[in-house]
């Protein structure tokens, strides 16, 4: 098995010239924050214990309430490293459930944005706007996100 040398070094010389792995630690402190955080402030929902990610590609946890699992159903709160934004997804538990319900999500009032007929990892996602270093103000839009949404599914499912 053979790997891009060319990358590797690049990585090593990011890991040495840069803050890199101390900007990554502060990030990786808030978004465990901004957890723990929704689970106090949103005691009727149970939190996914840990936080889950592909390096640093995403990183994500889940949450969800008696309605939501009873249909299968749960939400996500997802950093997408590449817009350096935070996501709250409508998603089912797995993909034959989010299958179930995706024709009931059409027409997504914008900025909730549909996954379509054939869902892979989420149905319905709305991006969040809030100053990551302000933990306080993202926390707050999160959980209005996730309102939305929850609204979105009280109508629709």
């Amino acid at each position: 098995m053979r790997f891009d040398a060319a990358l590797l070094e690049e990585y090593r010389a990011l890991l040495q010239t840069t803050g890199l792995q101390k900007a990554y630690g502060e990030f990786v402190g808030m978004f465990r924050w901004l957890r723990a955080e929704l689970e106090r402030q949103m005691p009727d929902f149970r939190f996914q214990t840990a936080v889950s990610g592909s390096a640093v590609d995403y990183a994500c946890f889940t949450f969800t309430d008696e309605a939501l699992r009873q249909k299968g159903l749960k939400l996500a709160v997802v950093f997408d490293a590449a817009g350096f934004q935070l996501e709250v997804w409508l998603c089912g538990v797995n993909r034959p459930t989010g299958r179930r319900w995706a024709g009931a999500l059409k027409d997504c009032p914008p900025p909730i944005q549909w996954a379509g007929e054939h869902p892979a990892d989420w149905l319905a996602r709305l991006p969040v706007q809030a100053d990551l270093a302000d933990g306080d103000a993202a926390a707050a839009a999160v959980k209005e996100a996730a309102r939305q949404l929850l609204d979105l599914c009280a109508r629709r499912l």
